[in-house]
């Protein structure tokens, strides 16, 4: 059965015990209490009394209201609300509000392949009980998630750091680059793009914005500086470009495309760059289309992709460009020929 189910019952049973001033519960009592709770309904028992104690340890720190305090009889220890009237049970939540989170945190709870998106299911532990969440939340909606990236347990970290406005010493190592490199960055934004996590900051040496890729960062440190902050619009920040890779010293510029018959379809339905795609002119080999971006590997990427089915015919260095890494792709064939 599901360790959530399993947890949320046992707070359930808990929090029941908690409230009734009227009788004594030690931790023994509500041990067994949840263990009937859960064979009642189909789940495993629990076989560890250290449950109990880390299920009460997350109430009083979920609930800041609902301390818990420890009295004794004689020998016997037992455990009640420290505050007679308080049970997670009590919530100041209008019904339609009761209603519209519960439908959230189902929506959330079928979503699978999100980075760092346990949250969720704490939340749904904690509001579980008094919100009765529908317990039919299989995932069925799958995000292209690569699950085994390298460096995504740097999600967390960056993404405090950004809340917090906390200048970071990253050390970082690029593809490129067979030493690590200690970075000075103002933490801005985070990025996805093509299965991999981008951090987007200022670099302070360099006095520029770039990006970061997770599996590329090797250390994160706070840095004992003072913040930088940023007036960017990030939701207009990537409407210019394909990627994540944006030099702002340059401006985006017109590139003028061909795209074969054969892959004119899946371009027309699946823009290369949406906001800005634009068809010019259509003849018996294909169609003319333009866009207007920044240049940057990630928009050659896009192009190389089409193969044979798509050329570059203006702006000339983004033409050569395509020219120089199609060149060096066929060497690698002919090589292989004259080796083989």
């Amino acid at each position: 059965m599901p360790k959530t189910k399993n947890a949320e019952l046992r707070i359930k049973v808990i929090d029941r015990c908690l409230s009734d001033q009227g009788r004594k519960y030690s931790t023994e009592r509500i041990f067994e209490l949840c263990n009937e709770e859960l064979e009642a309904r189909g789940y495993d028992r629990i076989t560890a009394m250290n449950s109990i104690r880390a299920d009460m340890e997350q109430i009083e720190r979920m609930y800041p209201d609902g301390e818990i305090e420890m009295y004794k009889e004689g020998r016997n220890r037992f455990y009640r609300y420290k505050d007679p009237e308080f049970s997670i049970y009590k919530t100041p939540m209008k019904a339609d509000e009761i209603i519209q989170l519960t439908q959230t945190l189902n929506l959330l709870k079928r979503f699978k392949g999100m980075p760092q998106f346990n949250w969720v299911d704490e939340i749904a532990e904690r509001l579980g009980a008094s919100l009765k969440l529908d317990e039919a939340t299989d995932e069925i909606v799958g995000f292209d998630e690569n699950l085994d990236l390298e460096g995504m347990d740097n999600f967390t970290p960056l993404f405090n750091a950004i809340v917090d406005k906390q200048p970071l010493r990253l050390t970082y190592q690029s593809f490129k680059q067979d030493n690590k490199e200690t970075i000075i960055v103002h933490p801005y934004y985070l990025k996805q793009y093509n299965k991999r996590w981008f951090l987007i900051a200022w670099n302070d040496e360099k006095d520029f914005m770039a990006n970061y890729a997770f599996d590329r960062i090797k250390g994160i440190e706070d840095a004992n500086l003072a913040y930088k902050p940023t007036d960017v619009n990030w939701f207009d920040y990537f409407d210019e470009m394909i990627g994540v890779s944006k030099d702002t010293r340059t401006e985006p510029q017109k590139v003028l495309l061909w795209v074969s018959n054969a892959s004119w379809p899946y371009v027309k339905t699946k823009p290369l760059h949406g906001a800005t795609q634009r068809l010019v002119n259509m003849d018996e080999t294909g169609a003319y289309i333009t866009i207007e971006v920044y240049l940057n590997y990630e928009l050659e990427q896009q192009i190389l992709s089409f193969g044979e089915n798509m050329k570059v015919l203006e702006p000339v260095e983004l033409k050569e460009r395509i020219k120089q890494r199609l060149g060096g792709a066929i060497l690698n064939y002919v090589e292989k020929v004259q080796n083989g």
